[in-house]
This record gives C-alpha cells, sequence and structure tokens, in this order.
C-alpha cells in the first residue's frame, strides 16, 4: 500500500507516561530530565501524560506536578514518531513499575471512566436489571456479579438482567464485547434488535450498525445465533464474522488473527485501518469524537489508508492527514475540522 500512516501508539504513549509520572517523588536527574523534554515534544506523548496526570490526580497521588513536569515549550518541524526514540531510556525499577502499571491498568479497564449510575432513573427495570452506558468517546469495563466481564464501546448503552434462570442482556445501541463466566446452567443470551446470541462457553462482541444492521464477531469459543428464537446460524466459531442486515440473511466471513485483532483494537483504544478508503476511516473515527469532521473534496473519499491511530483523538487525526498523507486538515472558523487535497495532490490533479 502507498499511503501507509504510522499513528501513535497510545497505549505505549500511556505506559511511558505512567513510568514519568511515577518517578517523580525522587526527582529527575539534568540527563533524566533531557531525555523526558524529548519524549514530551512528541504531541501524542504530550496528551498521554496530560490524560495520566488527570487521572493521577484524581487518585490525590500527583504534588508538585508543575515543578517536575513543566508545560512543554511550542515546537517547530514534524515530530518524532512513537516517541521520537526516548522510550529506549526509560528505566524500570520495581516501585515505578508498579505505579506505572496501576496507573495504565485503570486507564485499560476504564475505571476512571465509570461515572454512569447503573440503574437508570425512574426505569420500572426487573429485579437485578442494571444499565450500563457511555457516552461518545467513552469506553468502560464492566464486572458483572456472574464474573463475566462487559467491555462497553463509545455511545453504547445495555441493559443486563441476572436475576433469573438465564443471563439476559440486551444491546440498546453502540457496541460491547462479552467475556462470558461459564456457568452450564445458567446459558447467557444478548438480544440485539430482535435477534439473539447465544453463547457456548466464549467471548464475541456485538455491535448494532446504522440501519439496524447486527455485527457479531467471535473471538473465543462459539455463539449461536437466533432470530427470537428461530436459529439463524448454528454454530459461529473464534474469528467468524456474523452480519444480519434488512433482509434477515446472515453472512459469514472468516478473519485470521492479525484481523481479529485489528477488528477488537478498540478495547485498547485504538483503531486500526488496512486499506479501507479515507470516507471509510472517518465515518468509523467519528464515532469516537462529538467534533465534526468534513471531506472539502469529495474525492478524497475513494483514498486508500492504513495504520494504527488513538480513537478520537482529533489532534493526532489532523497531524496524521498532514504529515503522512499531505492533505489540507485544519479547524475552521466553526471549529469543525475541515479535511482537503494539500499542495502535492493539488499538484498531481493538475497534471491529469
Amino acid at each position: 500500500m502507498s499511503n501507509l500512516a504510522v499513528f501513535p501508539d497510545l497505549a505505549l504513549a500511556r505506559e511511558e507516561a505512567a513510568q514519568w509520572l511515577a518517578r517523580r517523588d525522587r526527582g529527575l536527574t539534568p540527563e533524566e530530565r533531557a531525555t523526558f523534554d524529548a519524549w514530551r515534544s512528541n504531541p501524542a506523548n504530550a496528551r498521554a501524560l496530560n490524560e495520566m496526570s488527570a487521572l493521577w490526580n484524581e487518585m490525590d497521588s500527583l504534588q508538585a506536578l508543575a515543578e517536575v513536569l513543566p508545560r512543554p515549550a511550542p515546537q517547530a518541524g514534524r515530530p518524532p514518531s512513537r516517541g521520537g526514540g526516548a522510550q529506549s531510556t526509560l528505566r524500570r525499577g520495581p516501585g515505578v513499575a508498579l505505579a506505572a502499571s496501576l496507573l495504565v491498568g485503570l486507564v485499560a479497564t476504564g475505571a476512571y471512566l465509570a461515572r454512569e449510575r447503573l440503574w437508570s432513573p425512574g426505569s420500572e427495570a426487573p429485579a437485578h436489571a442494571q444499565r450500563h452506558a457511555t457516552a461518545i468517546g467513552e469506553q468502560r469495563s464492566i464486572a458483572m456479579e456472574d464474573g463475566s466481564v462487559i467491555a462497553l464501546n463509545t455511545d453504547s448503552l445495555v441493559e443486563v438482567s441476572l436475576g433469573g434462570p438465564t443471563r439476559e442482556l440486551r444491546l440498546q445501541r453502540g457496541e460491547a464485547h462479552f467475556t462470558v463466566a461459564h456457568d452450564a446452567t445458567r446459558p447467557f443470551r444478548v438480544s440485539v434488535n430482535g435477534r439473539v446470541v447465544q453463547a457456548l462457553g466464549t467471548a464475541f462482541s456485538v455491535r448494532l450498525h446504522a440501519g439496524n444492521a447486527v455485527e457479531v464477531i467471535v473471538t473465543e469459543g462459539r455463539v449461536r445465533l437466533l432470530d427470537d428464537e428461530a436459529p439463524l446460524v448454528e454454530q459461529l466459531s473464534r474469528g467468524e464474522v456474523a452480519w444480519v442486515g434488512a433482509d434477515n440473511q446472515p453472512r459469514i466471513t472468516q478473519l485470521d488473527g492479525e484481523a481479529l485483532n485489528e477488528r477488537m483494537a478498540w478495547r485498547n483504544g485504538m483503531l486500526v485501518f488496512d486499506g479501507q478508503t479515507l470516507g471509510t476511516a472517518l465515518e468509523e473515527f467519528s464515532r469516537y469524537t462529538p467534533e465534526r469532521i468534513v471531506l472539502a473534496d469529495p474525492a478524497l473519499r475513494e483514498l486508500r489508508i492504513g495504520g494504527y491511530f488513538p480513537a478520537g483523538d482529533t489532534e493526532a487525526l489532523i497531524e496524521a492527514l498532514r504529515d503522512n498523507f499531505g492533505l489540507d486538515a485544519h479547524r475552521d472558523a466553526s471549529g469543525q475540522i475541515r479535511i482537503g487535497p494539500g499542495t502535492a495532490q493539488s499538484a498531481r490533479s493538475g497534471t491529469n
């Protein structure tokens, strides 16, 4: 592929930011401060540092941050990719590793985002029913009392009822991944738009698309797909994807291990594009941000791109489109992000 964007590794940036914060108490030597300044000059690293700092503040563990980690001065020129090479100098002492692991773990599980009440105010939910929701750009990890775990993606809502002979869940909007605790006496069922995904000892994701199409991806084990109670697909196994649209005819595709990991990268806060058009990629990215993104030139929709991208990070989006593709990406006077052809694209178009 000629267009490959080396997008920032958000998970790595968060881990490194947590390490820097964990080492603050003993102070930084002049050499370490110089290394830190070089690392922080990468905009993706600076954003990860701000995110980790906010979380650390919520944990009441950050003191004198301004003295140890002053705001970086604006940097001229193109930022270094993937940490600017500074990550190799980070040393991991036992205390640093423990604190950093705790901080990154809280981000990975979404603990610091879990602020919404689980019960819907004023609802007439059945016994043991709970509602879990995320806002645009928010992700949550929900540990259920039966030992199962729900990873809830952006702008999603799931209802959970564990009080009966079966474990009943309903995905009302968005996308969720379910890691199911084994219990042969209590089937685990997820309802979505009239279809039911029944776990057969497994982990799987369910997404409700525009137009009420349903997509099921199996990441471990097996599931059965039903239309209410009538079977649609007797068995889906690891790597298999079922798409059920308006015609109610399931379409089954198979993902290899790499493609499966790419599809599930959202659970780590990343989006992966591998040859999709820019139009498709921007539609997916828009799920994770309330900001409006406009393609000024419709022809750019067909530009093929690839790479790893931090979900909802609009600043990284602008940087990547400028640096990797030479596009003109900026915020206009209304605040929306406008994407148009850069100088290179305009010159090529003029010669055709």
